[in-house]
């Protein structure tokens, strides 16, 4: 087959390019923001990502897959369209040419997608399995973020964004579920959904494509979970505290060296930090047990578990151990805050914040993010992001405001510091942090050069377990 990706560099794109060339088939790409990592792991695979040109598409090609952030009047686009080349985006592709057939599992939710994805593709891989993947990172028990080699079951990490510039559906929703995984449902992405029920309503539409055979598998001490669970006809499957919950976990120790529990009894022994790692392996070994896998086999797996790139990873640098993820979410910032008061004891934990812009100053990034970001002893804050955001969105009057945040900040007690931009970040994280500290750089991977920038002006980094 050959494939041409516009927009190749992204990170499900550039998986699902990757995986294709592995696997023999004829793919190229182009891209105007291919950044490290994403661009060494194309040309790994004889991908080189070109500029956006007319005749960098090629005139043969079987489909034409679309990101989702090219605009469109991109001129390959155009092009594409003007010879009525097929043009998909890449949940449509893999619908087509690899879903049809396969038994898929979904996972979707707020926060914990990824991780979630990793384990469940990891305890079906131990299990002989094998399976098909696509993993919004990189997991490091694996070569690659996706695999496409016809293996009639597929993991599948869906979110609720939109498939592709002429294809709103949400990229879960071409995905055909046996079984859906929901981690838990949080309020975000307002240029989307700003009002509550419409995350609520989009994912009851996911649970509606299970199929009676097939099951949707809950965290059942979350409540918004809980009340989807309610409209499935499909089978539901729960793990979670309470005694309500089918698969029940209890006796969790969180310590230093890693996280321990029994799940309906079985004792799995987690190589990861924090509680929201509970969840997710429990969730994991839940959904693998629908395929086949008894919670022994995946109490064995999930020991085994080497964990996924930029999310906790953690180097020596200046006698400060820094840590690289990827956390933005209010929710995500808390679980992990905790999760690094677990790893590294008696520390003090310096935060060093891009926030998202997004949503304005009346969104969860504003509005949540002091109390979120609360119990860190100092907080870094650069300059905020927001991805090339649409002009009609309806906070343009009422801007995310850094000034703002740093106030509330102080007012809880926490020190702020300001780094008036990413090139300051190596200076301002130097002079504001001291030897022993833990620094939590909490950057987008299109500023992974940044994030570097920082560890070497500490020193020299070494990796740590």
């Amino acid at each position: 087959m050959r494939v041409h990706f516009i927009g190749v560099a992204g990170r499900a794109m550039g998986g699902i390019a990757i995986a294709l060339a592995r696997a023999g088939h004829r793919v190229s790409g182009s891209d105007e923001d291919a950044y490290e990592p994403m661009r060494g792991w194309l040309e790994q695979a004889g991908i080189r990502a070109t500029c956006y040109a007319a005749d960098h598409v090629p005139p043969d090609a079987d489909a034409i897959v679309v990101g989702r952030r090219v605009a469109t009047d991109n001129v390959e686009v155009r092009y594409a369209r003007q010879a009525s080349q097929p043009c998909l985006s890449f949940p449509a592709f893999l619908r087509t040419h690899y879903l049809k057939n396969s038994r898929n599992a979904v996972v979707a939710g707020g926060v914990g997608k990824t991780t979630t994805t990793a384990l469940l593709a990891w305890i079906l891989e131990h299990a002989g399995k094998h399976p098909d993947f696509l993993i919004g990172g990189m997991a490091r028990n694996f070569q690659e973020s996706c695999r496409l080699s016809g293996a009639g079951l597929t993991v599948l990490e869906g979110d609720e964004y939109a498939s592709g510039p002429d294809d709103d559906l949400a990229k879960f929703m071409h995905y055909r579920p046996e079984v859906a995984i929901v981690t838990n449902l949080l309020a975000d992405h307002p240029d989307l959904y700003p009002e509550p029920d419409q995350m609520h309503d989009l994912f009851a539409t996911l649970v509606g494509l299970v199929p009676s055979s097939g099951c949707l598998v809950c965290w059942s001490d979350d409540l918004a979970s809980m009340r989807l669970a309610s409209t499935a006809s499909c089978a539901v499957v729960t793990a979670g505290t309470g005694p309500e919950a089918d698969a029940r976990v209890a006796d969790v120790r969180l310590a230093a060296h890693g996280t321990a529990f029994t799940l309906d009894g079985v004792r799995v022994e987690l190589p990861l930090h924090g509680w929201m790692n509970v969840r997710n392996a429990a969730m994991a070994a839940v959904a693998a047990s629908r395929f086949g896998v008894p919670l022994t086999s995946a109490a064995r797996a999930l020991a085994r578990f080497e964990g996924l790139a930029d999310r906790q990873d953690a180097f020596e640098a200046g006698g400060r151990i820094v840590v690289r993820d990827k956390a933005s979410h209010p929710e995500s910032l808390r679980e992990l805050r905790a999760a690094l008061r677990q790893r590294f004891p008696r520390r003090r934990l310096v935060s060093v914040m891009q926030p998202r812009a997004t949503g304005g100053r009346r969104w969860i990034y504003q509005r949540d993010l002091p109390a979120a970001l609360s119990g860190f002893d100092s907080v870094i804050l650069t300059s905020p992001y927001e991805h090339k955001p649409a002009s009609h969105v309806g906070w343009r009057n009422e801007p995310f405001c850094l000034e703002t945040l740093a106030r509330d900040l102080i007012g809880l007690g926490v020190a702020v510091a300001r780094a008036p931009s990413l090139a300051d970040l190596p200076r301002v994280v130097r002079e504001r942090s001291d030897p022993g500290d833990v620094v939590l750089l909490s950057l987008r991977e299109q500023f992974s050069d940044d994030a570097a920038a920082v560890a070497r002006g500490l020193g020299s980094p070494v990796t740590i377990a």
